[in-house]
């Protein structure tokens, strides 16, 4: 549908913000949705499913792929309530409901809000939530911790309304490991942290696989405004297919896409030596392993069941409550990770999820 539409007509005649408004006024009044409208609604997560549109789905992005207890009983009660018959964890740190009536939008936002879940800015020409490693934070090989970091970009770019009409969409990834983390895609521009020949920990800029020089800590954030702000402002927008970041470097070509984000910065990008240089990313782990807190493992499930029924999502809850976890991550190619569970139920807990086919 959408390579028939003009797309930067469509960004240019409603911000996302108008297209909230007229999200709840489809809702109320059952009208049919126009095509254009239709092309809006993704942006916030809502796609159409078949022509009469009776029926939609729902996708839903998780900063940091991260879920607790209570997220995961509001999961649960949006399958009971709506009669839906499965929620889907999907690739992209995503979940996704199916078979759901347009006028059931608004009650579903609601849930959704009291358990600080959203579907708004899931897709569209803007930033998408940054990438970061399953395991951040709890592997002990890790050289720094970046959650705090990728809980700014995330709150600097998501739902920006200064860094929504982007030419394409743009993926950002930081990473605490030298070699970033296999995502499953290469993301457009990666911070990865390392430490140079004096100890200090700086930030690798990749664009694309290709290295550009070092930051520090501090820069990550102005450095990819600055990115964000040439892509916007440079990115060509007339032939679709080539709108993305991608080709935009190819197009530009990465010397003078470098000397423009130079001149753009009131610091200097550093091209100083690394240890470890070329090395592959790092993958997730999969089983039992000792966390960095003390008292607490992470379990890697390597998910055969990518869809939860209702049963299923149940006795998922029901062993994590028994042996007191309370966080999940979904990773980036769907896989479940079980973020806090203590060391003493680990062994019990992974059993617990072998049985029910996890």
């Amino acid at each position: 549908m959408s390579h028939k539409l003009n797309i930067e007509k469509i960004k240019n005649d409603k911000s996302s913000n108008d297209i909230i408004a007229d999200i709840f006024y489809y809702c109320v009044t059952g009208e049919m949705v126009s095509i254009e409208d239709l092309e809006r609604f993704k942006w916030h997560g809502i796609y159409v499913e078949n022509e009469d549109q009776t029926s939609f789905s729902l996708k839903i992005p998780l900063p940091l792929g991260e879920l607790n207890l209570l997220q995961l009983k509001t999961i649960l009660e949006l399958l009971k309530r709506f009669n839906l018959n499965v929620v889907n964890f999907n690739e992209g740190q995503k979940l996704e409901f199916r078979n759901i009536k347009l006028s059931t939008l608004p009650n579903i936002f609601n849930i959704l809000q009291e358990s600080s879940l959203s579907s708004f800015f899931e897709s569209g020409h803007s930033i998408k939530n940054v990438l970061t490693c399953p395991v951040n934070g709890l592997d002990s090989t890790q050289l720094f911790d970046v959650e705090d970091l990728a809980n700014k970009l995330n709150s600097t770019f998501v739902g920006n309304k200064n860094f929504f009409n982007l030419p394409n969409s743009l993926q950002f990834a930081i990473s605490g490991y030298p070699e970033g983390c296999d995502a499953g895609i290469i993301p457009d521009v990666s911070f990865n942290a390392r430490k140079n020949l004096k100890d200090k920990i700086v930030f690798e800029i990749k664009v694309g696989s290709t290295s550009i020089g070092n930051i520090a800590y501090s820069q990550v954030i102005p450095t990819a405004r600055a990115i964000a702000n040439i892509y916007k402002d440079y990115g060509q927008r007339e032939d679709y297919s080539s709108t993305d970041f991608k080709s935009f470097i190819a197009d530009l070509e990465l010397i003078n896409f470098s000397h423009i984000l130079s001149s753009m910065l009131d610091f200097k990008i550093f091209d100083s030596s690394l240890i470890n240089s070329n090395i592959e990313p790092k993958k997730p782990r999969m089983g039992i392993h000792k966390s960095a807190k003390d008292g607490f493992s992470y379990i890697g499930l390597n998910s055969k069941y990518k869809s939860f029924t209702q049963n299923k999502l149940e006795e998922f809850i029901k062993s994590l409550e028994e042996n007191q976890a309370s966080r999940i991550k979904i990773t980036h190619k769907s896989n479940i990770i079980i973020l806090d569970a203590p060391s003493k139920n680990s062994e019990n807990l992974h059993s617990n999820l072998l049985e029910i086919e996890l």
